[in-house]
């Protein structure tokens, strides 16, 4: 609306002053934010929020994906990737959806070091849009299917009305790992949707009355996940006076463990215990899991005994009583691997070694 009542002024100024058709002439400033009324300004909070919900989509998606790299290596030859050294098997990381969201993910994923474009692959209806990131190396078409079937993780990057859609394309398999980022949807509506229960979803929470702790609104991602203080706001579970316009809480962590746990199950049963907690907390045994966080309520079976039931995420996540009760005590501990992935990097990989 502030622009079409611009560019009616403007054409005004151009009839009566015989300038070229310029939509600029005459206008005072070009600088947007002086020229919006009181309602126009208090809209301003939903770029905020916007920018807000990519910076967490981005560091949500390099930790999960730097995290699986560091298990799926661990899992396969016991030992934790030490700063620098690049997995020798790392997970092929599919997009469904070529939009902006995608790319600033993969630009984050790269910058900080958990993969390479060549790892990457996106399917999207308009592939010739891609150029510049098929030229680095990430493969680009318009399948969706396949991209599931090649992809160890599949971060979906649509509209909410793009998911019925998804559905009748894919014929989605019960080990087929998805990430959906729809904010306007719950995870449970996402799931619904899809006809598929194992993904990762962060369900985000909005605080209109948090003031906005960036110097800069429209400064590059990664320099921005480079600020500890962004880092703190963005990990799950935040204190009161530490919250941004966008935050999430300790479910979205508490789900991620299960699948960090789950990969390792795949790999080798009987070190899968042992490997997971090594990766979480290093040599800090005193808060090691036993079989008994991990066991699903209702039942006398452990999710090491019967591994299928992780494929359903959203059910598993809600009957592991005894994770869900100890989850606000190892948060601190979690937090330490979380900050470790934005920390500057000297290398093209680095990423944490076991802690001590």
């Amino acid at each position: 609306q502030w622009y079409q009542r611009r560019v009616g002024e403007a054409v005004v100024s151009t009839q009566s002053t015989g300038a070229e058709e310029d939509i600029t002439y005459g206008l005072p400033s070009l600088t947007l934010h002086q020229h919006l009324d009181e309602s126009e300004k208090a809209l301003l909070q939903l770029e905020k929020r916007s920018f807000e919900l990519l910076l967490h989509a981005c560091a949500q998606s390099t930790y999960i994906v730097g995290m699986l790299n560091i298990v799926n290596q661990v899992g396969q030859t016991g030992e934790l990737l030490l700063p620098g050294v690049a997995p020798k098997q790392r997970l092929e990381v599919g997009f469904i959806g070529g939009g902006r969201l995608t790319k600033h993910i993969i630009a984050t994923l790269v910058h900080h070091g958990v993969c390479t474009h060549q790892d990457i692959a996106v399917s999207t209806f308009q592939p010739e849009k891609l150029g510049a990131l098929a030229k680095k190396g990430v493969r680009v078409y318009c399948n969706n299917a396949l991209l599931v079937e090649e992809s160890d993780i599949v971060f979906v990057c649509v509209q909410s009305n793009q998911l019925l859609v998804l559905k009748r394309e894919v014929a989605f398999q019960p080990h087929d790992f998805l990430v959906p980022y729809v904010s306007t949807l719950t995870r449970e509506a996402v799931s619904g949707k899809l006809g598929h229960g194992n993904i990762l979803k962060t369900d985000y929470h909005f605080n209109e009355q948090a003031g906005y702790y960036l110097d800069e609104p429209y400064q590059t991602v990664p320099l921005s996940l480079q600020s500890e203080e962004t880092i703190d706001r963005i990990f799950p579970d935040p204190p009161a006076d530490e919250l941004g316009y966008v935050f999430s809480d300790s479910k979205w962590m508490r789900d991620c463990l299960l699948i960090f746990y789950r990969h390792l199950l795949k790999l080798n049963r009987d070190t899968a215990l042992h490997n997971f907690n090594r990766v979480l907390f290093g040599t800090r045994t005193e808060i090691y899991f036993d079989p008994r966080d991990l066991r699903i309520f209702g039942g006398m079976n452990e999710i090491a005994e019967r591994e299928e039931q992780l494929f359903d995420i959203i059910d598993v996540g809600s009957r592991v009583e005894h994770l869900n009760g100890k989850m606000n005590n190892i948060l601190p501990h979690l937090k330490e691997r979380f900050l470790g992935f934005f920390k500057p990097k000297s290398s093209e990989f680095s990423v944490f070694s076991e802690a001590t």
